[in-house]
């Protein structure tokens, strides 16, 4: 199973740049693949979040709780990575994912992660990188939408 999953993470422009095949194998030994059916919620914003997401296949809502109920974030497609924020910090889920279509994702948990740390640490470097650069672009991003929005 490990091989194959490799082979997912492989096609995914996440890890092309920064991860040879034979990391892959070994970061998906600590991963699973976790399948949701359309209308399924993956998590929702205030929970408290032990896991990230990768999607593999299929469509995600994010929607966010503000005035008026809930307002619809973004939509997010293969190679979208989801919940990375609390399985950094621990604090709860910031937003809520529903499926829009069936999803399959890969899922690395806290516990796997910090597997990953003690016995691979070089490859958990090169995760908590990538990682940190998506969050660094989301920042850079939502920066720039607030900045519009005082401006306007």
């Amino acid at each position: 199973m490990s091989t194959s999953l490799a082979n997912i993470l492989d096609d995914l422009d996440l890890f092309q740049r920064f991860f040879d095949f034979h990391e892959l194998e070994c970061l998906s030994t600590y991963m699973t693949i976790v399948s949701a059916p359309k209308g399924t919620i993956i998590f929702r914003e205030g929970e408290k979040g032990g896991y990230m997401l990768i999607l593999i296949d299929g469509k995600m809502e994010v929607s966010k709780s503000g005035d008026g109920g809930m307002h619809l974030l973004s939509y997010e497609g293969k190679g979208r990575v989801l919940g990375e924020m609390a399985l950094i910090d621990f604090e709860p889920r910031s937003a809520t994912c529903v499926a829009s279509s069936n999803c399959e994702m890969v899922s690395l948990s806290v516990e796997g992660l910090e597997k990953l740390v003690a016995e691979h640490p070089r490859v958990a470097y090169k995760l908590m990188f990538v990682l940190a650069r998506l969050l660094s672009r989301r920042l850079r991003r939502t920066s720039g939408l607030l900045a519009d929005l005082v401006n306007a």
